[in-house]
């Protein structure tokens, strides 16, 4: 074989050395392919085991971490060579070709051939030159290409170029003619030809090896250069998208580069860690391992913001639930730098600890938790007594402590295994008093748990905005007086305060920065450029945060670090996060039989366990979230390699050349710095010239943006081939239009695509990124067309997508064998392709949809699915077509009987079955023993599985099944279940209750559409009679009740009949007592809704008054008066609505004449019959009192506010009074005094039912007033109300001066209004149907001296009718109205003036039905050109309007055009939209102009039709 192969090589060199210099050079590197992959790999092994040795060393040698960098730059360089081969090998065994292979498979004659026509490709870069290199000089890859360009490109492509990857350079050369474009071409066919020829003669003379077939050399043959790719793709007979070249000798030359380069390095690195390791006995130190102390001595004299959180701990340690327990042990925790010491130190010195506690010792604790020392110190610390003998030091603290209470601070520890935790405390549990307590502060949650006698931990967070302010402001100015000299400074210095999230050490290392240089420069570049994030002293912010980083180990560090790329606050679902980590190749399973998601659940969790990532919930779904400064610390530590740009950054943050993972935040307005969104593409376009995008690994782009947008992020990642992660969440236009090269991002593992637009189409290249493992489409709500070579994604291991479309669609999916989910199969969706036996060997799956069922006829069929063997299966749904005509019970029988999974199968669900019985698998012969959930739907079955032999059922469901009429469960279902949904079931009649079935652990039942169903497992007391003289609650754990839809069910439970009910939901039943019933307990509120019946006479018949302490609102509609005994049960009742009910207190037996009151704070009363007197009286009981609303109550016809006579009053305003002066001499206020005083007097004497009477308690507490009524309530003088900031009167009659203290106020069909002047408090204005005599007198003072911020003008036709502004007059030229909403554009157009003067302020302007403006003068459109500050214009049903203004391009700042219901409108402005535009919204419009906007998109980021 070696003489065979000497010879070939011999004969080949001859034949192709005449050709060109370099020809043996190039054979010899494509030849020598696999020894230089196996030298690469030694050498990478070399580096990884000296780069290993690094970790856990600090070193401190700037010339080695410059070394080490290189070496860190070579490594990747060598990763995307191997990483490349891997695709091609991969390419190879997909197209049976064997370009990236060693040898070919046919033996020697085929690797002569094979090396030969690389060699021959090689030699053709050299000398076909010109056509690439003017194919890939052109400006943008969507130029157009000329018929003759493509004539050339064939020529080009019978030997491909090298369009090199930006990662090796550029090529270019000087542009060839077309004579010397004939003659390369000519010269590569006779390259060709002698290369072919040659070994075929050297191949009949040797026989050791057959020539390749017609097939071989077609599987050889080149596809498309990169430089030309581009072109070919355009052709429209192109339908497959193109392969990717592979250019062996290139690659070879690549690896053997990178080899020589490692080398010296590798070799310099060596020495200098060598001697690093001789002299590390003298290094200091690193600031990790420095142990911290702290004392007991208190350093901040002042506590900010922790007063109720001190309270809180000292009342429950020294009097409260803690004082009588043998030993309470309560952890504080938070992360480094939240003041948790500085609160232990307060809580130690208070009078009251000081005082309860006979023995106080403080320990820190810090990393050194080694029991015997902690043992020996707490001995040390206790002062001995009388009689002690010696002995052990564990002794001599149980003899200490005897009969002594005790206070323990244990601070800042940070590590504590549970065994030792229970050695320290032996003799700490020996003494004999109660109420001792151990304070514990750590940065870790995990300790906490270990630690903690408590149910819960006290959790410290950032302080609160207004005390962290006063904070920060002493720790820069000392007192207050220093403050008040430097005014100018507070506000940038709130800006400062405002990023440093309530961290007190935070304030106090930015303090020092800013308390020497109290200038605004300095404040203002300390702002910009973050320096505190820079400071490194042991007693600053981030060293401080570092510490706790430094703490992790390495794989958890460079989880939490890559978390950097993400938006502030982000909100992390937990499979979102591990897909993250999978794509960045950072989870390593140690073996065993983990997988890798295993190894990501186990770091997330970890990472909570120390304090860096805080869990939570928002509607039963858990999020984790990175909270504080701890962003911030992720983006420092992260910053060699990671880099996040948005608006308030990109000037001053400095960008690296070793950056790898960028994200960029488009969409970032309220953190701006003052960049504009131009501002912001000029600097993105500059990262051209800084950043090495060939580099990067990891793109992240948050946001939409304009087509301007799509042009420069285009251009800067123009050359981003290394892509490994790519997450584009908020797409606007298609992929390649940003990312050009996105066909040849070969690297490519996770992959992230989202738009709301319904006919974007999914990248046709989705099927070439052979490496992919995560495809998250979750966000994507375009086209569902996927690639018909999907199943080329053989590594593909998750694909994520909320639309079943997306899975169904897959064709021979059997091929993505490490798939693990499926949710959709459609059986049979075409003739090819989607066979049921393409599941058989995808035996990763975890979750799996069958659908289409029906198509399914033959035992053998269902069997080829192989699910008895996926025993990673945990979710299945078998679906058979409900709606289908026509079934065939007997086969469905056996179908169903061979889809049997494997016993390891958690989540069940059967849809649509028509079988007459469950299978055997399910049934007699239970296989699935591990199922936890079950769920059946319309199946037609008369047999059922037997759900108490499920041992481990937790969820059952049962749905729109007709066989079903009694549901009686086994005892052992009963004891375990959790869940149980009962829906749809029309003939089920009645749940079979059996004595011993409590159900104990159900937390969820729901029973919905049951027609039939008229006795439940409960009576009117929710409890059980049994021969015992004792009683047993039912569903004593249940959180969720929903009945609905079942009008034979009489019987309910009293609610809440246990403390653990969350969500209650009881509508349409047979009940005689109510309508509807609707209970929530959230940690935000608990909340109470009850519809009433006739039958309804008490509401003690539903209510169990005595577990509704905690309910903090009521709404009550047509239901009897409140009985006082239980009004004053709900001790926590903040809010009560009251419709069509009497609202009221009846007095309980042996109650009457009792005095009471109530903190109630909010009260609604609407479509009542309570008479005024009855509802003052109410009323007087309710000192607490700040919101009333009075609606639709016919039997109220006043309302007046008792006042003491002692108060002084306002002014009362007449129709002669001057707009800006309100004066009032004495007799006038006697006067009012004693109108008020008589009213008040008639009230308390005089028979009238129909006043109502707010006394004079309420003047201080009432902040909010509704009065609306159709009867025409007179209200008088409401000026007593002096803490009163809303006010809303509907169809009433007032005229007096209304509260100077009002924020808000709505006027509509109010009679009578006299001037608004005095509102110069107000911020928000409603008018609304005051009529024509309406008019905005007194609205002036209101805009330029007053906070008016929003107004609201409709159907009051003349109100902007006589405005009229001296602009000369002494007055601010300047408004604060930022929002306007009208029926008026020709009345607010008309009034210039008033548009001149909002010139600067208004943003939001909103024109809502307008029935007459037809089309804008002349002089509406010069005063709409006034408004240069908008930036919203909306225009709502305005049905005449036919055109839009025209010089609507000139508001420079405008952002969102809204047209909705405005059918006459045809067309935009001639003159355009702003560039600034980035929303427009057309709906319910004219054809035309619907049309107009469609070709707008792309220039626009988000446009909605």
């Amino acid at each position: 074989m070696e003489v065979a192969v000497g010879a070939a090589r011999w004969v080949v060199g001859r034949a192709l050395g005449p050709v060109a210099d370099g020809l043996l050079e190039a054979w010899a590197a494509s030849k020598e392919l696999g020894p230089n992959i196996d030298a690469l790999k030694m050498e990478l092994l070399y580096v990884q085991g000296m780069l290993n040795n690094t970790r856990g060393r600090d070193i401190d040698n700037p010339a080695l971490n410059v070394l080490l960098q290189k070496l860190r730059d070579l490594a990747y360089n060598a990763e995307d060579v191997l990483d490349e081969l891997d695709y091609f090998r991969i390419q190879d065994q997909l197209e049976g070709t064997y370009e990236a292979a060693d040898e070919h498979a046919k033996g020697c004659m085929c690797n002569l051939y094979l090396n030969a026509h690389h060699t021959a490709r090689a030699a053709g870069k050299l000398l076909c030159f010109c056509q690439c290199s003017r194919a890939s000089s052109r400006a943008h890859p969507s130029e157009p290409i000329e018929e003759d360009d493509t004539r050339q490109q064939v020529l080009c492509c019978a030997w491909p170029c090298a369009k090199r990857r930006s990662a090796r350079g550029n090529i270019s050369s000087a542009p060839h003619n077309h004579q010397a474009n004939e003659e390369v071409s000519g010269c590569m066919r006779k390259l060709a030809s002698v290369a072919c020829n040659s070994i075929r003669h050297v191949g009949k003379l040797l026989h050791c090896s057959s020539l390749p077939t017609h097939d071989d050399v077609s599987s050889v043959m080149p596809t498309i250069c990169g430089a030309c790719k581009h072109k070919v793709s355009q052709k429209k007979h192109v339908k497959e998208t193109p392969k990717l070249e592979f250019d062996r000798v290139d690659l070879s030359r690549r690896m053997r580069l990178i080899v020589e380069q490692l080398q010296p390095v590798c070799a310099k690195v060596a020495t200098i860690l060598n001697l690093e390791l001789l002299g590390s006995s003298h290094t200091a130190p690193s600031i990790a391992n420095i142990p911290r102390t702290t004392t007991s001595d208190i350093i901040e004299p002042t506590l900010y913001g922790r007063e109720p959180a001190k309270k809180r701990i000292i009342d429950s340690i020294t009097h409260d639930k803690y004082s009588g327990k043998d030993l309470t042990i309560l952890p504080i925790v938070g992360p480094g730098g939240i003041g948790k010491t500085t609160l232990v130190q307060h809580i130690y010195h208070s009078h009251e600890v000081q005082k309860h506690f006979q023995v106080k010792v403080w320990i820190c604790v810090s990393q050194n938790f080694i029991v015997s020392k902690l043992t020996e110190e707490i001995e040390k610390a206790l002062p001995s007594i009388e009689d002690e003998k010696k002995g052990r030091a564990e002794e001599l603290i149980e003899q200490r402590l005897k009969s002594k209470r005790f206070l323990f601070i244990l601070d800042d520890i940070w590590k504590c295994e549970s065994e030792d935790w229970k050695r320290l405390l032996v003799p700490l549990r020996k003494g004999q008093t109660k109420g001792n307590v151990i304070l514990v502060t750590t940065r870790f949650p995990a300790i906490a748990e270990i630690v903690k006698t408590t149910n819960s931990s006290i959790i410290l967070e950032g302080l609160e905005h207004k005390e962290f302010r006063n904070f920060f402001r002493a720790c820069i100015f000392g007192d207050e007086k220093s403050q008040n000299d430097h005014d100018g400074l507070l506000k940038i210095g709130d800006k400062i305060a405002e990023k440093l999230k309530g961290s007190p050490l935070a304030a106090k290392t930015v303090g020092r920065l800013l308390r020497n240089h109290l200038d605004a420069h300095h404040w203002t570049r300390v702002l910009e450029s973050r320096e505190w994030e820079m400071q490194t002293g042991e007693r600053d912010i981030m060293p401080a945060l570092k510490l706790s980083y430094d703490y992790l180990p390495f794989h958890l560090q460079q989880c939490f670090s890559c978390c950097a790329l993400f938006p502030e606050d982000y909100k992390f679902d937990s499979e979102e996060l591990i897909h993250f980590w999978i794509g960045l190749d950072i989870l390593h399973p140690a073996g065993g039989s983990k997988t890798v998601e295993d190894v990501g659940l186990e770091s997330l969790s970890d990472l909570v366990n120390n304090g860096f990532f805080k869990k939570d919930e928002t509607d039963g779904h858990p999020y984790y979230i990175i909270h504080d400064l701890l962003h911030d610390l992720a983006l420092k530590v992260a910053s060699q390699e990671s880099l996040t740009l948005h608006h308030s950054n990109v000037r001053s943050v400095e960008i690296r050349p070793s950056i790898r993972h960028l994200s960029i935040m488009i969409d970032d307005p309220d953190d701006s710095n003052g960049i504009t969104g131009e501002n912001f593409k000029s600097e993105l376009k500059k990262l051209k010239t800084k950043l090495k995008v060939e580099n990067l690994q990891t793109l992240f782009i948050f946001g939409g943006g304009d087509q301007s947008f799509v042009n420069i992020l285009g251009d800067l990642f123009m050359e981003a081939n290394a892509l490994r992660v790519l997450c584009l969440p908020t797409l606007s236009c298609p992929l390649e239009s940003m990312l050009h090269n996105f066909s040849s991002l070969l690297h490519l593992r996770y992959l992230k695509l989202g738009t709301s637009m319904r006919r974007m189409p999914l990248p046709t290249t989705l099927s070439r990124f052979y490496h992919l493992k995560i495809l998250d489409l979750r966000k994507w709500d375009g086209s569902f067309l996927l690639p018909r070579d999907m199943s080329n994604l053989a590594k593909l291991c998750h694909f994520l997508a909320r639309h079943n479309e997306l899975h169904s669609g897959i064709y021979n999916v059997g091929k993505l064998k490490l798939l693990q989910e499926l949710k959709a199969f459609a059986v049979n969706k075409e003739i090819q392709g989607f066979e049921l036996n393409q599941l058989e060997h995808l035996i990763e799956l975890r979750k799996l949809g069958i659908y289409n069922l029906e198509n399914v006829y033959t035992k053998e069929e269902a069997i080829e699915a192989k699910l008895v063997q996926k025993d990673h299966l945990h979710k299945l749904a078998l679906h058979w077509d409900s709606e289908r005509p026509n079934t065939e019970p007997g086969v469905e029988v056996v179908v169903l009987e061979s889809l049997q999974p494997h016993r390891n199968l958690q989540e069940l669900s059967i849809t649509g079955h028509r079988g007459p019985s469950c299978p055997t698998w399910l049934g007699d012969k239970l296989v699935v023993e591990a199922l936890q959930s079950l769920y059946l739907s319309s199946v037609s079955w008369d047999i059922f599985p037997s759900f108490g032999k499920m041992v481990n059922l937790r969820e059952l469901g049962l749905s729109n099944i007709s066989t079903i009429k009694e549901f009686g469960p086994e005892e052992s279902f009963c004891k375990l279940v959790k869940k149980i949904t009962l829906a749809g079931l029309e003939n089920f009649e009645k749940w079979v209750p059996q004595p011993t079935h409590f159900f104990p652990h159900l937390q969820v039942l729901i029973i919905v559409d049951c027609p039939k169903l008229s006795e439940l497992p409960f009576s009117s007391h929710i409890v059980y009679p049994l021969k015992q003289d004792w009683n047993i609650d039912w569903f004593p754990k249940l959180q969720e009740l929903w009945i609905e839809h079942c009008p034979e069910v009489l019987l309910l439970p009293p609610i809440p009949w246990t403390h653990s009910l969350c969500s209650v939901e009881i509508s349409n039943v047979g009940s005689k007592l109510l309508d509807k019933l609707v209970y929530s307990k959230s940690s935000s509120e608990v909340a109470l809704t009850i519809i009433g019946k006739v039958g309804l006479h008490n509401l003690d018949q539903l209510l169990l008054f005595s577990k509704l302490t905690e309910l903090q609102a009521l709404m009550i509609q047509k239901c009897p008066p409140l009985e006082l005994k239980y009004f004053l049960m709900l001790t926590s009742l903040k809010k009560l609505w009251a419709s069509s009910s009497n609202l009221g207190v009846v007095p309980s037996g042996g109650q009457s004449g009792v005095e009471w009151q109530h903190p109630v704070d909010e009260i609604n009363i609407c479509f009542s019959d309570s008479s005024g007197r009855e509802l003052t009286q109410f009323l007087s009981h309710l000192p607490k009192l700040s919101k009333l609303e009075v609606s639709s109550c016919k039997n109220i016809t006043q309302l007046v506010v008792g006042v003491d006579l002692q108060q002084p009053t306002v002014p009362i305003v007449s129709s002669s009074t001057s707009l800006d002066v309100i004066t009032m001499d004495d007799t006038q206020v006697k006067d009012e005094q004693q109108e008020i005083a008589e009213v008040e007097e008639e009230a308390n004497t005089m028979d009238d039912d129909g006043l109502l009477l707010l006394r004079a308690h309420l003047s201080n507490s009432l902040q909010a007033l509704h009065i609306r009524t159709g009867g025409g309530v007179v209200v008088h003088s409401l000026e007593a109300l002096q803490a009163l900031t809303r006010l809303q009167l509907e169809y009433c009659s007032f005229r007096h001066p209304f509260p100077s203290s009002l924020l808000q106020l709505k006027l509509s069909s109010v009679k009578g209004v006299l001037t608004l002047s005095n509102l110069t408090s107000l911020t928000r204005l409603e008018i609304y149907g005051c009529g024509e005599d309406f008019r905005c007198e007194g609205l002036l003072p209101l805009l330029t001296r007053g906070q008016l911020s929003d107004l609201d003008v409709q159907k009051s036709p003349n109100f902007f009718g006589r405005w009229e502004w001296d602009p000369s007059a002494p007055i601010s030229r300047s408004s604060k109205l930022q929002m306007l909403n009208t029926d008026d554009i020709h009345g607010f157009l008309g009034a210039p003036a008033l548009c001149s003067l909002l010139s600067s302020s208004l943003t939001d302007l909103s024109f809502m039905g307008d029935h007459e403006t037809a089309r804008f003068i002349n002089e509406q459109e010069e005063a709409f050109q006034c408004l240069t500050s908008l930036q919203r214009l909306e225009f709502w049903f305005c049905y005449k309007l036919e055109h839009l203004p025209a010089a609507l391009n000139k508001l420079t700042n405008l952002k969102r055009l809204v047209i909705f219901g405005c059918l006459a409108v045809r067309s935009l402005p001639k003159d355009g939209l702003p560039s600034s535009l980035r929303e427009l919204v057309a709906q319910g419009v004219n054809e035309e102009l619907r049309e107009h906007c469609k070709r707008l998109i792309g220039t626009i980021p988000k446009i909605i039709i």
